[in-house]
């Protein structure tokens, strides 16, 4: 019985070993920022230079969209990583309760 616990314990430590959601996450904060750059340029292109070019401000704009939904894509999917790995660490420590691996060790007396 401790063999297949101890067996599971192992494989769902190996699959928590990376966590994607730390990645997609990472990937929708750095996107985020640059939509919000993007924008902001954008914005200044087209009160500078609104009458001789005003496609330089759109292309901006659209830049800082696409980045803008990039990032909210990664988000979702990081959200949903998350909760899989929220299943997994529960079951993981289930698992290490089971098998005993946190149970303090038997201290005994100074030796002499």
């Amino acid at each position: 019985m401790t063999d297949t616990l101890r067996a599971e314990h192992d494989a769902v430590l190996s699959s928590l070993e990376t966590r994607v959601s730390t990645l997609h996450f990472a990937h929708a904060a750095v996107s985020f920022f640059l939509s919000i750059s993007l924008f902001g340029s954008a914005g200044k292109l087209w009160w500078d230079h609104w009458t001789d070019e005003p496609h330089l401000a759109l292309i901006a704009g659209s830049l800082g969209g696409a980045a803008l939904l990039y990032s909210v894509t990664r988000a979702i999917l990081g959200t949903k990583a998350y909760g899989r790995e929220k299943v997994q660490i529960t079951r993981l420590l289930d698992l290490r309760k089971a098998i005993g691996a946190d149970a303090p060790l038997a201290i005994s007396g100074p030796k002499t």
